[in-house]
């Protein structure tokens, strides 16, 4: 009975989008999220959402089943000239179609965010888009409890997003650097750079303007990580 109502909770929630691929120009279809049907109930200390039918992740990636072109929903479309040309050689020429479920998996979701990686560095995208991507794997893994590629991957969204706040122009997919400090912060609590969390909390607890939320959080990280130094 249980599987029965999350399968219709979904149906209720999801629908088919129709997009057309900027790679090969042909047309697919793929689960989009009702606007008002899904709630967030909580939020991990790095700002991961939980929500109260789907995981919107699981449908970040648009995966084109004709060629194989592959990107988180914000930048499907963005792409130039030259970038299409290099996924056309280097990725569309090469593509074996593979089959997904209805609604996608955790692990099908990984998979296709790792597809997304993979176009994102074949376009030599930015490192803050990376990094955007390598997080979103990193927390696919948490919830599969696999704790090792879940740290593998924190690990890589650390380096990328500091590299991205002394290297590009910020917000990247709506993320401000206020915003990506503090889950600077809370990242590199979690893999034990104490030093360097402290050093990004201190930023953003003085930042002007900054977010109550964000600022709240920030003050309950800095006494977890004063606790653990």
């Amino acid at each position: 009975m249980e599987t029965v109502d999350i399968q219709e909770n979904l149906k209720n929630t999801l629908y088919d989008k129709s997009y057309t691929c900027p790679i090969c120009n042909r047309g697919f279809t793929a689960k989009a999220i009702k606007v008002g049907k899904n709630q967030v109930v909580s939020v991990d200390s790095d700002l991961y959402a939980k929500y109260s039918v789907v995981n919107p992740i699981l449908y970040d990636v648009l995966s084109c089943p004709n060629c194989g072109y592959a990107a988180v929903t914000k930048s499907f479309d963005t792409l130039l000239p030259k970038q299409k040309e290099w996924i056309k050689a280097q990725l569309s020429a090469s593509y074996k179609p593979c089959a997904y479920s209805e609604y996608t998996t955790i692990k099908e979701a990984i998979h296709k965010h790792k597809m997304a990686l993979l176009t994102c560095i074949t376009k030599k995208g930015k490192t803050g888009e990376q990094a955007y991507i390598v997080l979103h794997i990193a927390w696919l893994y948490r919830d599969l409890e696999d704790e090792q590629n879940e740290i593998s991957f924190l690990q890589r969204a650390y380096e990328g997003f500091e590299e991205a706040l002394s290297k590009e122009r910020f917000p990247i997919f709506g993320l401000d650097d206020v915003t990506v400090m503090y889950m600077l912060a809370d990242i590199g609590y979690r893999l034990g750079k104490l030093d360097a969390a402290k050093r990004y909390l201190s930023t953003v607890i003085t930042s002007p303007g900054v977010s109550s939320r964000i600022k709240d959080r920030a003050l309950e990280l800095k006494e977890k990580v004063m606790r653990s130094a």
